[in-house]
């Protein structure tokens, strides 16, 4: 997982704690050296990295099997590390993008990203074919995209799931969706699919990255005014400095 870290230490350098947010949720799971906390329960076997390479040619990316039967029956896993944990909307959150690649089995195939929360389980739903290209998908985080799990508890409000998120899931298959109180999870019914994943990222609404660039042009400033400061150091001579 990359975290912009230098970003996260300028905006806290500069105080502007509603821009901290935005760029501690601005993660990307590109599978460079791991499987990135992605999971499966039960006796299920996990997700594995692939050490090729992926769609932009980085070596790594995720591969999850489903085999229609046996523990491995239904296409899921998810995610519950902190990097897709907490407010979505407080960070600014627009959307979560990923390429995905059908390897094998039901063609086209419906991958859903979801979310748990307050307000239960959402889902949003993208169909996608087989074949030897990779599927470039943008999930925009709105109401009007998103279903209510029927069963799956909460208040049945979707804002209340996106600004409180404990679990984020993708899952693939030919049935309807429906959730598993065992695990709490979301399935849709058993397939045989071989589906590869890379790239998900969480993408920040522009007006945050607006925010974010001023916010990091001050520090460029700042740093350069005491640089010029130093070159100053006699308090009577500070007064004609200028930058």
């Amino acid at each position: 997982m990359i975290k912009i870290s230098a970003l996260i230490a300028a905006v806290m350098t500069l105080s502007i704690p509603w821009a901290l947010g935005v760029v501690s949720m601005t993660s990307i799971d590109n599978f460079v050296s791991s499987s990135e906390s992605w999971q499966v329960g039960g006796a299920g076997i996990q997700p594995v990295r692939v050490a090729s390479a992926g769609p932009d040619g980085q070596i790594g990316y995720l591969s999850h099997f489903s085999d229609g039967s046996s523990a491995n029956g239904k296409w899921l896993m998810w995610t519950e590390h902190s990097d897709w944990t907490g407010n979505y909307t407080s960070a600014g959150i627009r959307e979560i993008s990923l390429e995905a690649k059908v390897s094998s089995g039901t063609n086209p195939v419906n991958l859903r990203v979801a979310f748990d929360g307050p307000g239960g389980w959402f889902y949003y739903s993208t169909p996608i074919s087989s074949g030897s290209h990779w599927n470039a998908l943008r999930f925009i985080l709105d109401s009007s995209n998103f279903t209510y799990a029927t069963g799956s508890g909460g208040t049945g409000s979707f804002s209340a799931t996106l600004s409180s998120v404990t679990r984020f899931e993708i899952l693939a298959g030919g049935g309807a969706v429906s959730y598993r109180s065992g695990g709490d999870l979301l399935q849709a019914g058993t397939s045989s699919n071989t589906i590869f994943i890379d790239n998900i990222s969480a993408v920040p609404e522009p007006s945050a990255l607006s925010l974010l660039a001023v916010g990091l042009g001050g520090l460029v400033l700042r740093r350069r005014w005491r640089s010029h400061l130093a070159s100053c150091p006699d308090l009577v001579k500070r007064a004609s400095c200028s930058l």
